[in-house]
């Protein structure tokens, strides 16, 4: 790990980042997930945050409790690393898909249309030519 991208701190916070992406995915609580694994919700919460030094055979537990394979917490844990943006806006649209999940049909199409007006606006406003003069 000689790359400045995999400092032990900085792999450690992807490490967890990708962890919370898959347990918000599954619509597990940090709780649940430390009782599937055997571990409190505390150390699930550090792990996700990156401030603990996590064990090989944790890391293993985790990867289980959240059914994904071991390899792909490392791959995706690296390719975050190295495009953190790309991560963080990954998981923006996570956490959007589950909080849209849970509104009644009314209340997204109300959300869809909101957003639709506020995007057409943004664009009005950012095109070459001036609305205001003629």
């Amino acid at each position: 790990m000689t790359n400045d991208n995999f400092s032990n701190d900085n792999f450690l916070y992807h490490i967890g980042l990708t962890i919370r992406k898959y347990r918000t995915v599954a619509g597990i609580s940090q709780e649940e997930l430390g009782a599937r694994i055997d571990c409190d919700k505390n150390t699930i919460g550090k792990i996700e945050r990156g401030e603990s030094d996590v064990k090989l055979s944790t890391l293993g537990r985790l990867t289980s409790g959240l059914g994904i394979p071991f390899s792909r917490l490392i791959r995706e844990s690296e390719k975050s690393a190295s495009k953190p943006l790309t991560h963080s806006v990954e998981y923006d649209y996570l956490r959007l898909f589950q909080y849209c999940h849970q509104l009644s049909p009314e209340q997204f199409n109300n959300l869809c249309n909101t957003a639709h007006l506020y995007v057409k606006s943004n664009q009005l406003n950012h095109l070459p030519f001036s609305r205001s003069k003629k």
